[in-house]
């Protein structure tokens, strides 16, 4: 994806169950060390085609990975991750 930028709004491709209540779903998504699993809002997900997209603002650029904040409660972080630019797609 070019072009990416600090500030910028992408979708990070991950995995999507049901949650505890209606208008939240269980997601995982990978990162540079390990997958990564909580509770987002159903509206911060969108599905293209076979693919589920997580919203995910862009706080820095690297050569190698995208550091991003994810909003949710995840179990083991606060929502930031550093993610392959290969899961990054435009939003």
């Amino acid at each position: 994806m070019p072009g990416m930028n600090v500030g910028d709004v992408i979708g990070v491709e991950c995995a999507v169950q049901p949650g505890p209540f209606s208008n939240e779903r269980l997601i995982t998504f990978d990162t540079t060390k390990c997958p990564i699993s909580g509770f987002v809002e159903k509206t911060e997900l969108r599905q293209v085609g076979e693919k589920w997209l997580v919203r995910a603002v862009i706080i820095a650029v690297h050569d190698d990975f995208l550091e991003v904040r994810v909003r949710g409660e995840f179990f083991t972080t606060n929502g930031l991750a550093n993610i392959q630019k290969r899961y990054a797609v435009a939003a």
